[in-house]
């Protein structure tokens, strides 16, 4: 039945405003969470030797801050291509916004047990999950033209798929790893964000 003039609009641009704010809150948890070296003398190698102790903390820092950013681009990719939204696809954002949020205590766990299963598997089901809840989204977006701005060409949707996929056989392979060669799966880690910084074919459709 068509309501005519009294549809709604519903613009995606509060759902995208309410994800640009829990991306910078869960970015800035990372950070709050690290713990103050404790420096014991005034020398250089009491400084180096304090940051040492810390090493796992900065790491897992590191790759975290790196992976919430290149999932906020991903994010920032969906809303150019929907501009509107209905409760489905408010509930997929949603559930990506909830493991968004998980990724601080992931991180903080895996940096106080670094080399166990345990912490690498829950650490690389939270980031697959990341990736899998905005996927379920974007894939939800794009199949309802009514949600729509412009056009989605092909090629960007093809690569698109790749890369929202990348991620979760990575963060896979780091957990069959985890059992019995961890550094491997910690090394994985590391290297999975390198791969989205790697030219694509999105590239060219970008300013």
């Amino acid at each position: 039945m068509d309501v005519g003039p009294n549809k709604l609009s519903m613009s995606s641009t509060r759902l995208e405003t309410l994800g640009d704010g829990i991306f910078s809150v869960a970015m800035t948890i990372l950070v709050i969470e690290l713990r103050i070296p404790d420096v014991r003398g005034n020398s250089v190698a009491d400084f180096t030797h304090a940051l040492y102790d810390i090493r796992h903390q900065l790491f897992c820092y590191f790759i975290s801050f790196i992976v919430l950013g290149i999932m906020w681009y991903g994010h920032r990719m969906v809303f150019e291509y929907v501009s509107k939204t209905n409760r489905y696809f408010i509930f997929l954002g949603i559930i990506f916004y909830m493991v968004i949020c998980l990724v601080p205590f992931s991180t903080r766990f895996l940096a106080a047990n670094e080399f166990r299963w345990s912490s690498i598997l829950m650490y690389a089901l939270n980031l697959s999950l990341c990736n899998l809840a905005l996927f379920f989204q974007w894939n939800y977006g794009i199949r309802r033209r009514t949600l729509l701005t412009r056009e989605l060409p092909a090629e960007v949707k093809s690569e698109a798929q790749k890369l929202f996929l990348i991620s979760p056989v990575m963060y896979a392979v780091a957990i069959l790893f985890s059992f019995f060669l961890p550094l491997v799966s910690i090394f994985i880690f590391f290297i999975t964000p390198v791969l989205y910084l790697l030219p694509n074919k999105i590239d060219k459709y970008l300013p």
